[in-house]
């Protein structure tokens, strides 16, 4: 997953999250809590909690927040899981009492109610193991992780993995999403190189799913949290020697003509599958662009030549560590805001195409000094033919769809119906500007960056989607994951 990128030299605006003191127990919470090992937790701690380690400090709200304060919900109560067993254990009485429930991993979805829910919260926080093998061909991963740990476990061991490009996206929602990231030019997407999964099934049953159970190792891969609950993954690793080449440059308003044309060339002409950037179009509080540039080598290639000549007012660019890079993009500035993503894909980039984003930044920026508006923000990610690389997955990406995704923030919520409407209208508008243009891809939206009523059809495409269903209703007979928000298949 890409997240925007933010001004370093913006203050966000955390709008916090309001909570009612609970005044009991939840029956099913205390049910919970009765068979498992890992902890449970309320709104107030000190009189609630049945955790017997000390409640001073309650841990119920940095469980439930999120980046985008607007995805967040205050729940019953929150299941802090220790393991698998504890995952079985409230998955059977969750669905056995046909409670609302989530399941977070790192906070990062910004449709509300995906990863938040007003019953019980599963905290995947505990499992956070990464397990590199003895060979070093393969990792495990617990999805309590951030993907900004797992790099900083790696570092310096000589490999990698595929995952978020930003710092703060979790594991799991970025891999169950597809799993776009910086190798994705040499290797595919994270879930291409994905060896297992470790899940609990609806039933409570946990299973090791890999290529000799096809129909949910298809599933899994893009199909998000709608099978059971993920709780590690086996990746195959990369090569990582040394350091990278890489970081993010601002450019001003008057430059931006000249970067659509830089990056189309770009698009065009790169073959140097180590080189990969992405273009940030952005208005509101923050108009001009933004370049994240990453190349998978110590020394500045060729490739970038097309991007010498713009003078940037801010630039971390250098040789260094991958995880340095990746913390280098501060996405932390901007949690606590509320937001929205949205998203669309095209088989390339026209020069229309990119214009038409432009006029979007400009338009929608004219609202958001009345609309509590902060960062509207258009992410080109301009990749070379990976499809090659792609495995039989639900999220479709053998003919490499280029995704678009669309950022809007704002700080109250009295204007969320507003910046709703406005980031679908934008994206609908888009939509039309690349299918007139001959280069919408339909059928293919990706999750992790899909507006919450995105439909099956149109994120995995009817051939993909009607296959969901019938693995869906061969695992989850009784509807349980249908108990926890998230796309509708």
């Amino acid at each position: 997953m890409h997240l925007p990128v933010f001004a370093l030299l913006i203050v966000s605006v955390s709008a916090g999250i309001g909570f009612q003191r609970q005044a009991i127990s939840s029956p099913v919470c205390l049910r919970i809590a009765g068979n498992i090992t890992g902890n449970v937790y309320y709104n107030s701690a000190k009189s609630n909690s049945t955790s017997t380690n000390d409640t001073t400090t309650n841990p119920f709200t940095t469980a439930i927040t999120h980046w985008m304060s607007s995805s967040s919900q205050t729940p019953l109560c929150v299941v802090e899981v220790n393991d698998t067993s504890d995952i079985s254990a409230a998955i059977k009485i969750i669905g056995a009492t046909k409670t609302p429930f989530a399941v977070k991993s790192a906070g990062y979805n910004s449709n509300p109610g995906f990863s938040s829910t007003m019953g019980v919260h599963i905290s995947l926080e505990k499992i956070k193991q990464v397990n590199l093998s003895e060979d070093k061909s393969t990792v495990e991963i617990g999805m309590g992780n951030s993907f900004t740990e797992v790099y900083q476990a790696l570092n310096g061991s000589g490999v990698n993995v595929l995952g978020a490009r930003a710092d703060g996206p979790g594991t799991g929602g970025v891999t169950l999403s597809g799993g776009y990231s910086w190798y994705t030019n040499q290797y595919g997407l994270g879930c291409d190189t994905v060896v297992s999964y470790e899940l609990v099934l609806p039933c409570g049953e946990v299973r090791k799913v890999d290529a000799s159970q096809p129909d949910l190792f298809f599933a899994l891969k893009g199909g998000l949290n709608r099978f059971g609950i993920v709780t590690k993954i086996v990746f195959k690793t990369v090569p990582q020697p040394g350091q990278v080449y890489g970081g993010l440059q601002f450019f001003d308003p008057a430059t931006v003509p000249a970067l659509i044309k830089a990056t189309e060339s770009f698009h065009l002409n790169s073959k140097d599958p180590k080189a990969s950037v992405i273009l940030t179009l952005g208005g509101g509080s923050l108009p001009g662009a933004i370049l994240l540039s990453f190349y998978d080598g110590e020394s500045r290639p060729a490739d970038f030549d097309v991007f010498n000549s713009f003078n940037a007012t801010f630039s971390t660019l250098a040789t260094q560590d991958f995880s340095s890079m990746i913390g280098g993009t501060l996405t932390s500035l901007q949690t606590g805001n509320r937001g929205s993503f949205a998203s669309l894909s095209t088989t390339t980039l026209t020069h229309t195409l990119l214009a038409a984003v432009v006029n979007e930044t400009n338009y929608w920026t004219q609202f958001t000094a009345d609309r509590s508006g902060g960062l509207l923000q258009y992410d080109v990610e301009p990749f070379h033919a990976y499809g090659k690389f792609a495995t039989d997955s639900a999220y479709p990406h053998a003919d490499s769809p280029l995704p678009l995704n669309v950022y809007f923030s704002w700080t109250e919520e009295k204007d969320d119906a507003f910046w709703n409407d406005a980031i679908q209208k934008s994206c609908a508008h888009l939509i039309e500007v690349a299918r007139a243009e001959g280069i919408l891809t339909e059928g293919s939206v990706y999750p992790g960056y899909a507006y919450g009523t995105t439909t099956v059809d149109q994120l995995y495409g009817k051939e993909n989607a009607a296959r969901l269903r019938e693995i869906q209703r061969m695992y989850d007979p009784k509807g349980v994951m249908l108990l926890t928000g998230g796309f509708t298949i």
